[in-house]
């Protein structure tokens, strides 16, 4: 675990120094007519994978634009109603996922773009207890990738309808006797809706 810790740190320095290069290098009339800097709220609907169950999707964060076809963000979320199958029972599941996230994207129009994303960083999962199981919490590698559109209100906001698909890593339980022990993924195909406020 503490590879891919140090991995995402790493990723993250790298991004936000070569960030600040760029942007001292750019000579453009600020492209976006808005600051680098911008507020992320996230909200959506998570479809599920095989033994993960439907879920809400929360996430606020903070990020940068690196140039006109790159920018990165870190967000920490919040997952509830999810369900993992265990022993024939649904266990209720939440998770804290926190993500440093980066967008590669193309302008189509003038106010509107298109984008291809990939994130790295750590969730914490909560597995509740059931009848036959008890349920336990577990702080996993979790990662994303996914795709969507932008579109450019005014100066100050913009809203993105994306697709991804997120992988959490685990989330365990056990029979109450102890006899037995179950580790399920947690996946999830998610349609998510975020707005940026750029300072």
């Amino acid at each position: 675990m503490k590879k891919y810790l140090l991995s995402t740190l790493a990723l993250a320095g790298l991004i936000f120094v070569t960030g600040a290069a760029q942007a001292k290098e750019r000579h453009d009339d600020n492209w976006l007519n808005m600051s680098d800097a911008y507020a992320i709220a996230q909200a959506g609907y998570g479809f599920g994978y095989k033994d993960y169950k439907e879920n809400a999707v929360m996430a606020l964060g903070m990020g940068y634009h690196l140039n006109q076809y790159l920018h990165s963000d870190l967000t920490v979320g919040w997952r509830n109603w999810g369900k993992i199958k265990a022993e024939g029972k649904s266990a209720d599941t939440w998770s804290i996922p926190a993500l440093l996230n980066v967008y590669v994207s193309m302008p189509v129009f003038d106010k509107m773009s298109v984008y291809g994303m990939g994130g790295l960083g750590m969730s914490y999962n909560k597995v509740k207890n059931t009848s036959l199981t008890k349920g336990d919490s577990k702080t996993s590698f979790a990662w994303t990738v996914g795709a969507g559109v932008d579109y450019r209100l005014n100066d100050c906001w913009s809203l993105d309808l994306g697709y991804r698909f997120a992988d959490l890593g685990e989330g365990r339980s056990k029979l109450k006797d102890g006899s037995e022990r179950f580790k399920k993924d947690i996946k999830s195909h998610d349609i998510l809706l975020s707005a940026r406020y750029y300072f």
